[in-house]
């Protein structure tokens, strides 16, 4: 039994930049909404449907049975919880949906749930959130785990049963575990990067992407120092990648004198933007078995035929 978590937004983002660009072929079908049959683009809708199918058949195929959750991302409440200290967080982020496409994305919510998917979208969650606490609560309900996804920051929810097949534009698909999430990130960061110290990473060196700032002037070369220093007093790495050990890792280098206050500080408040917000009630058990009956009552009310199987 494998469970597959796809972070949705990415696949939405992936093939709106290729239809938008001209790379690929734009379709159209005539689609029931609200009643009334309407001649619609359904393009986006449906290449991102068929790479979540990809992921199913390439189970089956394995002779393996999937079972497949979809979180979508939703404003986080962080800002709001943690005040002037997260204003930055995700300020960089660009908003170029339009409310035709939040339509779709609703629309393949509702399509993925017939089909027989397990689909999260949570207000104040974003899709980090949910994947962290599906992974936290009910993997031991499966033989492996699987989460699709482009950000590295999900790397934080490796164990000996999770994976990432994580997603780059330039090379596609990759899947890092325990075995090579070492020489993998380090090849990435540039620095060393022992199993679960990427949260240690980003609270100390930042992270760009996300607006978080870490500790000003601490960068790739520091980070070494601070594993070798951290190595050396015996810091248990496995650990790491939860957010209240790294507390007490600070904790230590408090003690120990390694950072000055106000170093200390930034760290803390990047902390508090990573760590993953309080489990949710609805992210219930991923119960949820797709068919091809289902699939069928899915896809062709909105003539995704080759879909429907």
């Amino acid at each position: 039994m494998i469970h597959i978590i796809v972070d949705y937004s990415f696949l939405y983002y992936k093939y709106k930049f290729a239809l938008d660009s001209g790379r690929m072929s734009r379709l159209s079908a005539e689609i029931n909404i609200n009643g009334q049959m309407v001649e619609r683009d359904v393009s986006q809708m449906y290449y991102s449907l068929r790479e979540i199918e990809s992921f199913r058949k390439a189970v089956e195929e394995h002779g393996e049975q999937p079972i497949i959750s979809i979180c979508f991302d939703m404003p986080s409440e962080r800002k709001e919880e943690e005040g002037e200290a997260s204003s930055k967080y995700k300020s960089n982020r660009k908003h170029v949906l339009k409310d035709e496409d939040f339509e779709n994305i609703a629309i393949v919510q509702s399509i993925l749930d017939t089909a027989g998917y397990n689909t999260y979208r949570i207000e104040g969650y974003e899709a980090d959130d949910i994947i962290h606490h599906l992974c936290k609560t009910y993997t031991d309900k499966f033989d492996s785990v699987l989460i699709v996804t482009p950000d590295a920051d999900l790397m934080v929810n490796i164990t000996a049963k999770i994976r990432v097949q994580r997603y780059k534009s330039t090379k596609g698909y990759s899947v890092v575990g325990i075995d090579n999430f070492s020489s993998y990130l380090e090849a990435e960061m540039k620095c060393k990067m022992p199993y679960n110290a990427l949260t240690l990473y980003k609270i100390t060196v930042g992270d760009k992407s996300d607006c978080i700032d870490g500790i000003k002037g601490f960068g790739p070369k520091a980070f070494n120092g601070l594993v070798d220093h951290l190595t050396n007093m015996g810091i248990n790495w496995p650990v790491c990648g939860d957010a209240d050990n790294v507390e007490l890792i600070l904790n230590r280098l408090e003690q120990s004198g390694y950072f000055p206050a106000d170093k200390l500080a930034q760290a803390r408040t990047s902390l508090r933007l990573v760590r993953p917000r309080p489990f949710h009630p609805d992210i219930v058990e991923p119960c949820s078995i797709s068919s091809a009956e289902k699939r069928k009552e899915a896809y062709l009310p909105y003539n995704m035929k080759s879909l429907a199987q």
